[in-house]
């Protein structure tokens, strides 16, 4: 794989971390639609919230580089390196929004860490 793909993968998660992270943060920050409102006006406020704009725009250039590293690095390759968004988000909703992650959960983050490494680990 060209190094430059792999920087571009490594990105694209970075960037799809920093989305659910802003979304979570602005989905929390929404109050929920109450029988006076309607669903409409409830969207509306949640697309105005500049966390979910964040988190929009974090996947919008997101988008821009895992399309950008499909044309450098075969899908075979790429998709499980991305894998590694999981671990991020879950890693990241743990330091930055005070989730628990339990012991499954840290054994998992680190199964799919290996996996991707496994995947992404050159052949003799």
């Amino acid at each position: 794989m060209v190094a430059t793909a792999f920087w571009l993968i490594i990105g694209a998660v970075g960037l799809e971390v920093i989305g659910q992270i802003a979304f979570k943060r602005g989905a929390s920050g929404v109050m929920h639609a109450n029988g006076h409102e309607g669903v409409l006006r409830y969207w509306g406020r949640m697309l105005l919230d500049p966390w979910i704009q964040a988190g929009i725009v974090a996947h919008v250039v997101e988008v821009i580089l895992w399309v950008a590293a499909l044309n450098l690095a075969p899908l075979s390759l790429a998709f499980p390196l991305v894998s590694l968004s999981y671990c991020g988000v879950a890693i990241a909703g743990h330091f930055l929004l005070g989730e628990r992650i339990g012991a499954r959960g840290a054994v998992a983050v680190v199964l799919v860490s290996a996996g991707a490494a496994m995947v992404a680990w050159p052949t003799a």
